[in-house]
């Protein structure tokens, strides 16, 4: 006895919005791996299952293909970084347990963050300059400052800017130290640490109090 073989369902059309997530998503990985000079619109249209042509009818140019694949999300992400964090100053009066929920709310945007943090800020150092100025520099700016004034380090005549150097540059390297080893890490356990080695300070005023 035969049987008659079930036909396979065909794929439904992807909806343009789908189909431009899916250009997005493509040009961010040739970006990620390759930097805007060596990225090639052929092969993010190979990429995306579209031909160059289409790939144009919906991103103008590669200019733009950069933007919304790289800058934009670097962007929001950096933006929802300082809304979190704004978040926790309004919310945690206690410096220490400010400070861990913030280490560990920035290690995980710094590692989720650093392939696109290498590519928008270092694969063209003059438009990641401007980049940083423009755009990302008030973010950290601002957190530094709830960082300082919740920390009581104003008070202690640290610079904000100073503060934000130290801590945020801390948490930046370890976001890239995972991407380029590939390693896995206790996002919880790290920001421990790193809370106690930026807090030793005020725990034994605690202490001496």
């Amino acid at each position: 006895m035969t049987t008659t073989p079930t036909p396979r369902p065909k794929q439904g059309r992807l909806s343009a919005a789908e189909r431009r997530k899916k250009i997005i998503a493509a040009a961010g990985e040739v970006f990620v791996e390759q930097g805007f000079s060596g990225a090639r619109t052929k092969e993010i249209a190979e990429r995306a299952g579209v031909t160059e042509a289409f790939l144009y009818r919906h991103l103008a140019s590669k200019e733009e293909m950069y933007e919304v694949s790289i800058v934009e999300p670097l962007r929001s992400g950096f933006a929802a970084l300082a809304y979190d964090i704004q978040g926790y100053y309004d919310t945690i009066d206690e410096p220490i347990a400010f400070m861990n929920a913030l280490n560990e709310r920035c290690l995980r945007f710094y590692s989720e963050a650093a392939a696109l943090q290498a590519v928008a800020l270092y694969s063209e150092l003059g438009n990641g300059r401007e980049l940083y100025e423009r755009a990302l520099k008030p973010i950290l700016d601002k957190i530094g400052v709830l960082i300082a004034d919740r920390m009581g380090w104003t008070e202690r005549g640290l610079e904000s800017d100073l503060v934000r150097r130290a801590i945020l540059g801390a948490q930046w390297a370890i976001g890239l130290d995972i991407m380029l080893r590939y390693r896995r890490m206790d996002l919880p356990q790290a920001a421990e640490r790193l809370t106690l080695l930026f807090t030793s300070g005020i725990r034994r005023d605690l202490v001496e109090s």
